[in-house]
């Protein structure tokens, strides 16, 4: 899931590049939800999801704290998964 700074053109590019390898999501957010320009900017408000379906999920950044995840259970399987050690 592809998040940080995207446009509809760099979702584009990306979704190319790793076509038939990966599967991609992206969360273009801000250029998507706010196309009104200079004139009205962003208000920078970001939602993060924590489940789904009942199920936890968590948000993983190359920037050190960014990542959230809610169910230590699962961020330890990440970890394991990553072999990510704390």
């Amino acid at each position: 899931m592809f998040s940080d700074a995207l446009t509809v053109d760099k979702s584009i590019e990306l979704w190319r590049h790793f076509a038939g390898r990966v599967q991609t999501g992206f969360g273009i957010g801000t250029h998507l939800s706010n196309d009104m320009g200079p004139a009205s900017p962003a208000l920078q408000i970001v939602m993060k999801l924590v489940s789904c379906n009942g199920r936890p999920v968590a948000k993983l950044s190359d920037s050190p704290g960014k990542t959230i995840c809610v169910d230590e259970t699962f961020l330890a399987y990440l970890r394991s998964v990553f072999d990510v050690r704390t």
